[in-house]
């Protein structure tokens, strides 16, 4: 019996599902285990949280590192699902400073035997050039990394809030920065469906070695 496809989802208050001011929680994990059976019939998926409100990517003040490094000491991950950077960008830190933390982060997944998988930020309410350049520039930095294990996945421009209709933000967005508990359900699934096309290529590169 295969066993369980082990991914630990992990970043900031996105990632712990944060909303109504943190009354509430909805972390789109579930829908991510739900969609992930869906496309692989057979498949047992088991997902871990670890999701930090208000933390920053970048050290010091950030604790990104150290909680990756933990999180990775305790236990064995297939996947790394890992999403930072939003509040670093809001306290107005450079692009390249965020993406060097990040690849500490991501690097510490990866030796740990798992493979990661990043996602670049999604854009808010909150508009204005120096916002915006910083988070096209990371994110583009996010897309074209490239290292044995690592994948990116544009989660932006499956989650714009700008160039879409006030209904889709009234549904997806909560207060013009976290999501909806709909949105989280729909960040879990759209995530999943990439990942499901990645495991299911890995798949099918085991069957012809």
């Amino acid at each position: 019996m295969p066993k369980p496809l082990s991914i630990l989802c992990f970043g900031n208050s996105l990632t712990a599902g944060y909303f109504a001011w943190g009354m509430e929680y909805h972390p789109y994990d579930g829908k991510l285990k739900e969609t992930l059976k869906a496309k692989i019939p057979g498949l047992e998926v088991l997902t871990y949280i670890s999701g930090l409100p208000g933390d920053l990517v970048v050290f010091p003040p950030g604790s990104f590192l150290s909680r990756m490094q933990g999180k990775c000491a305790e236990a064995k991950y297939d996947w790394v699902i890992c999403l930072g950077g939003t509040n670093d960008i809001g306290y107005s830190y450079p692009a390249d400073k965020i993406y060097a933390a990040l690849q500490d982060s991501w690097n510490v997944a990866l030796a740990s035997g798992a493979k990661v998988l990043a996602l670049t930020v999604p854009e808010c309410k909150a508009r204005s050039a120096r916002i915006d350049g910083r988070r096209d520039e990371l994110n583009a930095s996010i897309l074209t990394h490239k290292a044995e294990g690592f994948y990116a996945f544009d989660l932006r421009a499956k989650i714009p809030y700008h160039d879409a209709t006030e209904e889709w933000r009234e549904d997806m967005f909560d207060d013009g920065l976290h999501l909806t508990a709909e949105g989280y359900d729909f960040m879990g699934t759209v995530i999943a469906e990439h990942l499901a096309t990645l495991l299911l290529a890995d798949e099918a590169v085991d069957e012809q070695a």
